[in-house]
């Protein structure tokens, strides 16, 4: 629903907004100033002291007034720097004018002073965050309109370095504003966005209900999931990254499996196993099926955004005319966690509250079992924005473990140095102390 007074930026018409002109430098002055890197330690220990201190809040909101539009700024001039043809097409378009709406608004509010400057700032980030949401359709849609063109596809210089850093950007922004908007609530079990004790057991289970609703829609059956190990396992860890990251991958493995195994009449597939590994300062998920493997050919080209094995059918496109993009990652809030316990409450209001991670969250359009091509490398971003990894072991013939490696959120975490550089700029200073 949209609030009153504030824009749809992917389905109003496009709008002028800001300087955006060969003669004005306000865009590559932000992206030129250093960024301060985000450290796990210094967020969790605000955030406590912020419960108590409304001082905190404040210096929260001016960190992410000073920091978000610089992030921004870096991603304008990434997308200024690719082919004009590929800038030009309606839904990267939108991807920029809403990157440029977006930093001119958050540039030109004053440093937040007083609680009521906070609770403006607080209202705006939230918008942001919901008009942000579509973003991964647009850049899907425009990777793969640009490429099906048979002139200017094979001309197109491989974009991944470039998606990692749009979407490396996009996942510390979004921990930034959803940090400062849940930072002055005092939920239980969640320090600002993150979940202090997370289950994985309830995690699975969640995203294997959901994979298993799309997967029945989609071809009149499911695969069983079936998840042991340690059963009691927690970390803390954001849940919205965890979901995302699971649903993608049963995902793949449930449509592995049910193509593999449907010409079979009167025998049910075999089960989509997932083991829950427990280590001092890190979980691994291994998920395993039976669904013939992925060719040896193919193994490398998995990790390459836009590339899908998924028939056309499976994919609900937008069309060409720039208009509202379908729901890439819709599922992130559509169906609810169970209430199955206290926990599985705060994970259901955080997600379908401020959706602030999840990679889409757009109220239209249909769950898909895939076809757009970013689920794998997306996810490994995830869990390598955190430390953590993701890594497929091929058994052509037979099926695929993944292996999805978690590091608890605590410690000494930084920032990836990655997100401190862009394409058009060397490596810069930074600081470590991210709420000065």
């Amino acid at each position: 629903m949209r609030r009153p007074g504030f824009r749809n930026v992917w389905a109003d018409a496009p709008q002028a907004v800001g300087p955006d002109n060969f003669y004005d430098s306000t865009v590559e002055q932000y992206a030129l100033q250093p960024l301060e890197v985000l450290s796990l330690r210094q967020m969790l220990e605000f955030g406590k002291d912020a419960i108590y201190d409304k001082a905190k809040v404040l210096k929260s909101a001016r960190h992410a007034q000073r920091e978000l539009p610089k992030r921004l700024a870096r991603r304008l001039m990434d997308l200024q720097f690719l082919p004009h043809i590929f800038v030009k097409n309606p839904h990267i378009k939108r991807v920029y004018d809403a990157y440029l709406h977006a930093f001119d608004t958050l540039r030109s509010l004053p440093p937040a002073c007083t609680p009521e400057d906070n609770a403006r700032l607080t209202d705006i980030l939230q918008r942001l965050v919901d008009e942000h949401a579509p973003m991964l359709d647009a850049l899907a849609s425009g990777l793969r309109e640009s490429s099906s063109k048979p002139f200017v596809g094979p001309k197109l210089p491989n974009l991944d370095a470039f998606f990692d850093s749009m979407l490396r950007s996009r996942i510390s922004r979004r921990v930034i504003a959803e940090q400062h908007i849940h930072l002055a609530q005092r939920r239980p079990g969640f320090i600002g966005v993150i979940a202090t004790d997370f289950s994985l057991r309830e995690a699975v289970d969640h995203a294997a209900q959901r994979t298993r609703q799309v997967c029945t829609e989609t071809y009149g059956f499911s695969a069983e999931v079936v998840c042991t190990g340690n059963l009691r396992a927690s970390i803390p860890y954001i849940p919205i990254h965890i979901d995302y990251m699971l649903f993608e991958l049963l995902k793949n493995a449930m449509r592995a499996v049910v193509e593999a195994h449907r010409g079979r009449r009167g025998q049910p597939p075999p089960p989509v196993v997932v083991r829950i590994c427990d280590a001092p300062s890190s979980v691994t998920l291994r998920i395993s099926d039976q669904g013939g493997g992925i060719p040896e050919a193919d193994i490398e080209r998995v990790w390459s955004y836009g590339y899908t094995t998924a028939d056309a059918s499976l994919r609900s496109d937008s069309g060409g005319s720039g208009a509202q993009p379908a729901s890439f990652g819709s599922t992130m809030t559509q169906l609810p966690r169970p209430l199955t316990s206290e926990t599985a409450h705060q994970i259901r209001s955080i997600a379908s509250g401020a959706q602030m991670v999840a990679p889409s969250a757009g109220a239209s359009g249909p769950w898909r079992m895939g076809g757009l091509g970013f689920g794998l490398p997306l996810s490994r971003l995830y869990a390598r924005y955190f430390g953590g990894d993701l890594q497929l072991v091929s058994m052509p013939g037979y099926g695929v473990d993944a292996f999805l490696t978690l590091q608890h959120l605590e410690g000494d975490w930084h920032e990836p140095l990655a997100e401190h550089q862009s394409a058009p700029f060397e490596p810069e200073p930074h600081t470590l102390n991210a709420y000065p």
